[in-house]
């Protein structure tokens, strides 16, 4: 995940007061912190899953994070997830901060933390070069040794005394991580020891946050989209589970900006695009009660999603064939810019071939024009070739009725094959000629000579 303007969120519950001290060693580790947070411009989050034949379900047994590239910090555990240990990599470049001549070496404090418990230790990983009499050094062995002297408790090998509350490798993303400091006395050891955990609890569960940030931004849609019902109105609690059945798109359109729904209208109805041969229409409504002698409104004034066929007669989903409703939610999904990541089963399911072909110059616009990725699965040739022949048509400069311009390190082309009992999956390289650079498993592209010939 590249930050850019996005921070790692903090843990701390609330907010460190205005320090008012002249202690020197309290406004290093706060400037010294700062650097390193500073420095982090792309994060990861790697987890290694296992199976627990005890209990007969998953467990986290890897937790890994990486900084600009390079990993940091992981935790790991034993098979049944009882016993878990952290590492933390010392020569990462994002602990690189400017040091004293001399500084402290880990294995000077081997008294205090375990130096394998941060790789190759014996010495301070970093710059030779000095500048003003500073060179660049690994900051781990100074905050141990800040902390240390602030009271903080020996971590243990492994850094297990850290770990309290996890569940296997994977830490708790509700709560700091709990670092025992019984010796810390006074306010400045007090608050040495506690921006120390701030810090290690950001730098071990705020990635996990932003990731699980950026995964309820990522939307589900199901091979059996439902109809909605006549008379559909907005649930009153949001549910991003409701996209797997369909039903949010319908919920979008009634709630969402009028320009995604005249997109949206465009999309299903434009020739050159999908061309269903319905518009989308959003129109509002009125109940009243007749049981007066002047009618009485019921209600606030809502809306409703109409179909529009070309002789403009407005129909509800269920006077429709299926594949409209089928196919709906997944123009919705791929118009909105909301999302991150959207993923679909058969969007083809229902719908004419001539229908599925546009589906592909839909999930282009999605994908350079929307700013979404999708993971799509599905068993349509015919959106396949779609995305081939825009390929082909870029490389040949004979693309004249669209504005994107796919080329093959837009998308991946991936078969999954079962092969000596295992499931794998197949990379099938697309050229910029519009062509896979290998030959496509059995059983797709291969029928149609059979049957023509």
């Amino acid at each position: 995940m590249e930050l850019g303007a996005t921070s790692i969120p903090e843990l701390v519950p609330d907010a460190f007061e205005d320090w008012q001290t002249n202690d020197e060693s309290v406004w290093w580790m706060y400037e010294t912190l700062q650097t390193v947070r500073r420095a982090v411009r792309t994060v990861g989050v790697r987890l290694h899953i296992g199976w627990n034949e005890q209990r007969e379900q998953p467990v986290v047994q890897g937790y890994e994070i990486s900084a600009n590239g390079e990993w940091c910090l992981s935790i790991f555990a034993s098979n049944d997830g009882r016993d878990a240990q952290m590492r933390i990599n010392h020569a990462n470049p994002i602990f690189m901060v400017a040091v004293s001549d001399g500084d402290t070496l880990l294995t000077e404090l081997a008294d205090f933390v375990n130096p394998a418990d941060f790789g190759d230790t014996s010495t301070n990983p970093g710059s030779t070069e000095a500048t003003e009499g500073l060179e660049k050094a690994s900051v781990w062995p100074s905050l141990f040794s800040a902390v240390q002297d602030a009271g903080m408790e020996r971590p243990g090998d492994g850094l297990r005394a850290w770990l309290g509350g996890f569940r296997g490798a994977m830490p708790r993303l509700d709560q700091m991580l709990y670092i025992p400091a019984p010796g810390a006395k006074g306010a400045n050891n007090v608050y040495m020891v506690r921006e120390f955990t701030a810090f290690l609890s950001w730098l071990t569960i705020g990635p996990a946050l932003l990731l699980r940030e950026q995964l309820r931004q990522m939307r589900y849609i199901g091979p059996l989209r439902r109809i909605p019902p006549r008379g559909l109105n907005v649930s009153l609690t949001k549910s991003d589970a409701a996209w797997s059945d369909g039903m949010a798109g319908w919920e979008t359109l009634l709630t969402g900006s009028q320009d995604l729904v005249e997109r949206v209208s465009d999309w299903m109805q434009s020739p050159t695009k999908l061309g269903t041969g319905y518009a989308v229409v959003r129109k509002p409504f009125q109940e009243f009660d007749t049981s007066h002698l002047t009618p009485q409104p019921i209600g606030p004034v809502r809306k409703r999603v109409y179909l529009q066929d070309a002789a403009m007669l407005t129909l509800q989903p269920q006077d429709v064939g299926v594949g409209i409703s089928q196919v709906l939610p997944v123009v919705v999904a791929a118009q909105d810019a909301s999302a991150s990541v959207v993923c679909i089963e058969q969007p083809e399911l229902h719908i004419h071939p001539a229908v599925q072909v546009g589906l592909g110059d839909l999930f282009i616009d999605g994908a350079l024009n929307q700013g979404l990725s999708f993971l799509i699965e599905t068993h349509s040739e015919h959106l396949i070739l779609r995305l081939l022949r825009r390929i082909r048509e870029v490389a040949e400069s004979a693309n004249t009725a669209l504005d994107q311009e796919p080329t093959p390190a837009t998308i991946g082309v991936y078969c999954l094959n079962k092969r000596n009992g295992a499931v794998v999956i197949d990379e099938i390289p697309v050229m910029t000629s519009g062509e896979f650079t290998k030959p496509w498993p059995q059983g797709f592209f291969d029928e149609r000579g059979a049957e023509l010939f």
